[in-house]
């Protein structure tokens, strides 16, 4: 037999020869996205990384092979591809300048994340952590591979829909497990059908954690929200929008309201103009009623008047109404037999310590009982018997019958559009001379195209995303293919810079590929606050004001001819429009013309002596050369250079980007 290789999709061994691997017929001659690791790559002198499964605002998941152990893995890069870039052929991250803080902000939150998910590796209801290491200029979390399928597929293979008695038994170990990240201090915020797994041993595993601005709209990163599962509050970066234990409680009563039901929630921003979510009951009759009405309060619209915790929505949910009945000897008989159900379903402490449970048997991590054991202590029961009747036999119909009528009378306006329309299309005074069927002015609903016969020729088949709130470079790139971004600056106290904030085409409206879409494009916020110049060098100073929001094209640098004593290459003093400026104060970026920065000359006179004058002046060239990392991160050429050289560990020495003056993160640099 001959020499063998991996594949890079199944990590499994075949014959070398052979391009497509027997075992998944994956072809290794498939082209990958150079933005991410080419396969074959080996990391940390261990790991071999193989095709790319997901990516989002955060960074990327592969799949990988464990040289050492023989297992395959799951690695997840940090690569917020709005703030930094691919070298070309190498697996090395350059940062932009511009973005470093706020790369290396977010890679410290990711970092702790990941290690605050390591140290719950014993709890199997989660994906483990096997492994952490920065490489590459970014850091890198190794997870076990998770042999099963999302909870998603599984409902899909089981009609769609689960009984209550099975996710009684199903999701309680789920509950205990978020319940634990709360008190962890870590909020998931992206619970759903495709972030929740079931292994091949029947439990559920929860995966998909990211740092809180993916899983918040507008919060510095490109968000990635699960329709019909995302709370209102992440919709929202304003700090009214309060995020918390509750956030997951929405998301956990979406999953529940999808697993019962079969059928995916109206999403949090719809039901906030109209809310028609139908309760769980009214859809599938065998739900309990005191469960239909838990998942409809853990889905309030009002984090305050919502669920706040998993071990109060648990609780409710195992609640379990005893119907009255006349006889004391068996209405007895039944509420024992409800309490030994509900003492059946207690709760794993610690847990959730706003919220004080009744006193119960305390269990040692290694006691918990089996998932068919969990549940929470005695509670009230009450007789709910005429409520369930007027609701099964009177609302259910009136709130079914408005909807049916409504969705009769909107198909006969439809069709008598349709007809309408197909009457306009055949008569020859409207047709274009092409005879495409497409009049010059339906063929002109994306602005901006240069040549208006081209355009009435070419069909409108690709579907306009929604631009709104992505980054502006990033997507650029990633629809250069089907559309062309032509953008307009201006100012947003809203959006970051370089965030895109309206489009001339709106989301869903079918265009032309190859279009010219135009596109309006944040300058960031329209006033900045001077920073303090003081102790400062001219690099110091310009990262400050980079730091503060200003740009290269709204300061300047000059000599000052009225300072004479001081440090060589120091600031002195700042300007606005010729006026004296002091640092606190703010700058219009749309009246104001420029903020003129002062500072001594290197050959300035000095105070001290002429040694003292040689010292200063080397430590200052030494600040400037540390504090200069544009030359690796914004030309491109130096990079990539760097390989042809004798030795590569030159291109870790030069890739890396210095941080400024404030202390980097603990881990990964």
């Amino acid at each position: 037999m001959g020499e063998r290789k991996y594949c890079y999709r199944c990590m499994e061994k075949y014959d070398s020869q052979l391009h497509v691997c027997p075992n998944c017929s994956y072809d290794d001659t498939t082209p990958h996205n150079p933005m991410y690791i080419t396969p074959g790559t080996v990391l940390h002198d261990r790991y071999l990384v193989g095709i790319l499964l997901e990516f989002n605002g955060e960074g990327a998941t592969y799949v990988g092979h464990d040289i050492s152990t023989g297992c395959r893995v799951l690695l997840r890069e940090y690569m917020p591809v709005n703030l930094c870039t691919r070298i070309k052929g190498k697996a090395t991250i350059s940062v932009n300048y511009n973005n470093l803080a706020k790369y290396k902000a977010f890679m410290a939150e990711y970092t702790e994340l990941n290690k605050s998910i390591a140290r719950l590796r014993n709890d199997s209801n989660i994906n483990p952590v096997l492994d952490m290491f920065a490489e590459n200029n970014t850091t890198y979390t190794v997870f076990e591979y998770i042999e099963g399928e999302k909870i998603l597929d599984y409902l899909k293979e089981n009609a769609g829909e689960l009984s209550w008695e099975q996710v009684s038994k199903l999701f309680p170990p789920l509950f205990t497990t978020i319940g634990r990240l709360h008190n962890a201090g870590i909020i998931h915020r992206a619970i759903s059908p495709d972030t929740v797994y079931i292994t091949d041993k029947g439990d559920l595993r929860l995966s998909g954690f990211c740092v809180s601005a993916v899983r918040t709209a507008n919060a510095g990163l490109e968000y990635e929200l699960f329709k019909g599962y995302a709370a209102p509050e992440q919709y929202s970066a304003s700090s009214s929008s309060r995020q918390g234990s509750w956030t997951d409680v929405y998301g956990v009563c979406a999953l529940l309201y999808r697993a019962l039901t079969g059928c995916m929630p109206v999403d949090s921003m719809s039901r906030l103009k109209h809310d028609d979510l139908c309760e769980p009951a009214m859809l599938n009759t065998n739900i309990p009623q005191h469960v239909s009405r838990v998942i409809m309060e853990g889905m309030n619209l009002s984090g305050r008047d919502r669920i706040q915790t998993i071990t109060e929505l648990v609780t409710k949910l195992f609640e379990q109404p005893v119907a009255a009945v006349r006889s004391t000897a068996p209405a007895a008989a039944a509420v024992s037999a409800a309490d030994n159900y509900a003492a059946d379903y207690r709760e794993t402490p610690p847990y959730e310590p706003a919220y004080q449970q009744p006193v119960q048997q305390q269990y040692a991590p290694q006691d918990y009982p089996p998932p068919q054991n969990y549940g929470y202590g005695n509670q009230p029961y009450y007789d709910n018997r005429e409520e369930h009747y007027r609701y099964e036999k009177v609302n259910t119909v009136d709130r079914i019958k408005i909807p049916v009528i409504i969705g009769i009378l909107l198909l006969a306006v439809f069709m008598i559009i349709f007809v309408v329309i197909m009457n306009i299309l055949k008569d020859p005074k409207t047709i274009s001379s092409t005879d495409s069927g497409y009049t010059s002015s339906t063929n002109n609903i994306v602005s901006g195209t240069s040549d208006s016969a081209t355009e009435e020729t070419l069909p409108k088949d690709t579907q306009v995303p929604d631009l709104v709130g992505k980054f502006y470079t990033p997507t650029k790139e990633k629809w250069k293919e089907y559309f062309t971004l032509d953008p307009k600056y201006d100012f947003s106290d809203e959006y970051d810079i370089d965030m895109i904030i309206a489009q001339s085409v709106e989301k869903g409206e079918m265009a032309a590929k190859g279009s010219v879409i135009t596109v309006t494009v944040s300058k960031g916020k329209e006033t900045a606050i001077i920073p303090d110049f003081s102790g400062c060098t001219v690099e110091q100073y310009k990262i400050r004001l980079k730091q503060a929001g200003f740009t290269e094209a709204y300061f300047q640098f000059v000599e000052s001819k009225n300072y004479y004593y001081g440090t060589p290459e120091s600031v002195v003093a700042i300007e606005v429009d010729s006026k004296t400026a002091v640092p606190g104060a703010s700058f219009s970026k749309k009246e104001s013309k420029r903020l003129t920065v002062y500072y001594i000359p290197k050959n300035g006179v000095t105070s001290t002596t002429v040694t003292e004058v040689t010292t200063v002046a080397t430590t200052t060239e030494e600040v400037i050369t540390t504090t200069m990392p544009e030359i690796t991160t914004t030309i491109p050429e130096v990079t990539t250079t760097v390989p042809q050289q004798t030795e590569p560990p030159i291109v870790t020495t030069t890739i890396p980007v210095v941080p400024p003056p404030d202390d980097p993160p603990e881990y990964g640099w």
